[in-house]
């Protein structure tokens, strides 16, 4: 069976709330993540050399007239070498239950990947790994901290492996969160309504990768 290159997947349910639907996507040894609330203009880009970036894509270059490469990135970085026979995790998306909304269910046939049922108040976590060089997924056989949620290979023979598990932020910093949001968006004589979904980025450290984190605004 010849290896998916792309996935998406979704917290809640098609028919009811929801949050934005995400794409998981790999060209050559490279990887991408985006959000439909992004839609052309802004992508993940996890590159084979370990410089990664949140950056504005060649549409929205193209758009505004932008041509300066480096005017497009929001926030570049580094993550560690691989080491030898281990994967390494390397991204992570949070999406809030209490971020879900009644919104239209997705258009056209693309498979979408649903999680639902984990309990008010708690955070869906999408875990994304790289391994090392293999013929099969090694999803398939190997010992998981969490679930299995999907798996696209690499030109080169790894995998970018999806785990999916339940974690609890508190209300506290999804407030704090919210709020850097809206002071940035402030700033620029901007106002969010309810209509609005954001993400916020999420630095890198030694314990844990960069990531985003899904908010809406109320």
């Amino acid at each position: 069976m010849r290896a998916r290159s792309e996935a998406r997947f979704c917290v809640g349910s098609k028919s009811g709330s929801k949050s934005s639907i995400w794409k998981v996507w790999v060209q050559g040894d490279e990887a991408y993540i985006a959000s439909r609330m992004f839609g052309s203009e802004l992508k993940i880009s996890l590159h084979s050399s370990g410089l990664c970036q949140w950056s504005m894509t060649d549409s929205w270059m193209t758009r505004t007239g932008v041509t300066k490469n480096s005017d497009r990135h929001i926030v570049r970085w580094r993550v560690p070498e691989q080491a030898d026979l281990k994967a390494n995790l390397i991204f992570r998306v949070q999406i809030p239950i209490s971020e879900l909304r009644q919104i239209d269910p997705p258009l056209g046939g693309k498979r979408v990947f649903w999680i639902s049922g984990a309990p008010e108040g708690s955070t869906i976590q999408f875990a994304f790994y790289i391994t090392p060089r293999c013929d099969d997924d090694p999803a398939l056989y190997s010992e998981l901290p969490h679930r299995h949620l999907f798996s696209v290979r690499f030109r080169g023979g790894s995998w970018l492996v999806a785990l999916v598990d339940v974690i609890a932020l508190s209300a506290s910093d999804l407030l704090a969160a919210k709020s850097a949001i809206r002071n940035q968006v402030n700033d620029k004589d901007l106002i969010l309504n309810s209509s609005h979904r954001a993400c916020a980025f999420m630095q890198p450290s030694e314990d844990s990768p960069a990531g985003l984190l899904e908010l809406c605004f109320d």
